[in-house]
């Protein structure tokens, strides 16, 4: 599993440096499932379908990366393959039944990075270079040279975190689209009521060396249409059984 994995952060790494034009789509993970130590900085946030990575760097300190998309507040909460791409409803609302007064759409994808010493190892989130991948693009496998970059150490410091840092974001907040600590993405703006693909990735360096990387995907997908056809097949398999037994 760990050598498969590994082989995927490569792949990834050696596409973003050797070929930033060439779209793809790519989730890199060590384990996928519950992962109680994230709350994503927030309470009630569910964290039972995280991709998480984790890696051993400079003999005594273990660097844990994990990501997630979750429903916004109330609303219809993303499913998933089991292996880091979530499926998640078009669409924007104020959260629910009127739970914000910020609009956004109607999933979030989450973050968490840790770092944790061993022996006396004392690391801080600062001893490393952390940056958050994502998309604005709903175009299937958008170029990593298009994706935006959240600069995560400078976020961090300025949020005081010494050892660990989460949060919980929308593509539709406005921040992302302004730069600051932020690379904003090539395709602007988000439209959270178009069917695509967005791609999301957490990658750590060390002296300019990538460490560890974690990926995942959002696929959205118009939902109350799809069960609306789901639900009109089956009640044309009905009618055709009903035709047929009184036949």
């Amino acid at each position: 599993m760990r050598q498969s994995r590994l082989a995927q952060t490569v792949y990834l790494v050696f596409f973003m440096l050797m070929a930033p034009s060439m779209a793809m789509a790519i989730t890199v993970y060590d384990e996928f499932g519950s992962f109680p130590e994230a709350t994503w900085g927030g309470s009630g946030i569910p964290n039972d379908a995280v991709a998480v990575s984790r890696q051993i760097v400079d003999g005594d300190v273990t660097i844990t990366l994990a990501m997630s998309a979750t429903q916004r507040y109330s609303n219809p909460a993303p499913t998933n393959d089991g292996a880091a791409t979530y499926f998640a409803q078009t669409g924007s609302n104020f959260g629910g039944a009127g739970e914000s007064g910020t609009e956004g759409a109607l999933w979030n994808f989450n973050f968490f990075i840790d770092v944790e010493g061993t022996g006396g190892a004392t690391p801080m989130l600062s001893d490393y270079q952390f940056n958050l991948l994502y998309d604005f693009d709903p175009g299937v496998g958008t170029a990593f040279s298009d994706l935006g970059i959240i600069n995560l150490t400078a976020w961090s410091s300025l949020a005081s975190a010494t050892t660990r840092f989460e949060g919980s974001e929308n593509l539709l907040f406005d921040w992302l689209s302004n730069p600051a600590f932020v690379t904003v993405p090539t395709y602007t703006p988000f439209d959270p009521d178009v069917i695509g693909e967005y791609q999301f990735a957490i990658q750590v360096s060390s002296a300019g060396l990538n460490v560890e990387t974690v990926a995942m995907q959002v696929q959205t997908v118009p939902v109350p249409a799809a069960v609306w056809l789901f639900g009109s097949g089956l009640l044309g398999l009905v009618g055709i059984a009903r035709r047929k037994k009184s036949a």
